[in-house]
């Protein structure tokens, strides 16, 4: 290469530029690969240790640890892992045990947890946390029919036992209601999901006297009003509507409109159980 002609002089300062960059960016490569390994990590027995004593701490260690950590007893924990392990939905894996499957699943519930914040509680991955929640999610759902019955048209045991109830409530099979669940949505429909209540989903609910679910319907919109909620959910086929039995109703309160079927205050009228027990029975 001669060095006194100009073009030459120009092809050697571009490849000397090229080297340059080439030599920058390996040792950038080679640094960032210095960093990742320079962070120990804990040896598998150990964080398999800490993650048993984690549990043992969340359901043994004390009396009211797993109602504030997992927001249910310990016996209500044991008993739901039994249901789920002998129904097939969920079993143990080489790596994670079937009982922290399912309190990963509850502690996210039970207190809005981010992944990585749930990762760090219970020492897995983004990726192991995500995993386990949505299949125990799916194994949830696929016991709801075991739990989750809608009323039939028997007077509930806790109406007939009770004198302020029976028998002015004899045709009573349940109350309804709405309620608002916080809401994480795409950022094109989010407006759509925003109310008095922040960003929230209108979820209607009803449940027996002994407050036991019987029917369920989520996913409307926040601002959504209870009976337009209502009417979706009655006009759903079965099995997945509100079935109304005939001679029956439920106490709704007063966002709902009377109606067969319901029953609701009138507006401006305060009624008292106490006025009922002093008003003689007329059979």
């Amino acid at each position: 290469m001669d060095l006194s002609n100009p073009n030459d002089s120009l092809l050697n300062a571009a490849v000397a530029s090229i080297l340059t960059i080439v030599t920058v960016i390996i040792n950038l490569m080679e640094n960032e690969g210095n960093d990742r390994h320079g962070i120990a990590r804990e040896p598998s027995l150990i964080r398999e240790q800490w993650r048993q004593a984690h549990m043992y701490r969340i359901l043994t260690a004390g009396p009211n640890n797993c109602v504030h950590y997992l927001r249910m007893s310990s016996a209500a924990f044991y008993s739901l892992a039994i249901i789920l392990r002998s129904n097939g939905s969920l079993h143990d894996t080489r790596s994670v045990c079937m009982e922290e499957q399912v309190a990963i699943f509850l502690y996210i519930l039970g207190h809005k947890a981010k992944n990585r914040v749930c990762g760090i509680e219970f020492i897995r991955s983004g990726e192991t946390v995500s995993r386990y929640f949505n299949k125990v999610l799916g194994a949830i759902c696929s016991i709801q029919e075991r739990f989750v019955k809608q009323a039939g048209s028997d007077t509930p045991t806790e109406i007939l036992n009770s004198a302020e109830w029976y028998p002015y409530f004899e045709d009573c099979i349940g109350m309804i209601d709405g309620t608002h669940i916080q809401a994480t949505l795409p950022a094109a429909i989010v407006a759509r999901f925003r109310g008095r209540k922040q960003v929230t989903q209108n979820v209607l609910a009803t449940c027996t006297p002994d407050k036991k679910f019987t029917y369920i319907l989520a996913g409307w919109e926040g601002c959504a009003n209870d009976m337009t909620i209502l009417k979706d959910a009655l006009s759903r086929p079965s099995p997945h509507g509100l079935k109304v039995i005939t001679g029956k109703y439920y106490l709704a309160d007063a966002g709902y409109t009377i109606m067969p079927g319901f029953i609701a205050p009138y507006r401006g009228v305060r009624i008292h159980m106490m006025t009922l027990r002093r008003r003689p029975y007329e059979g």
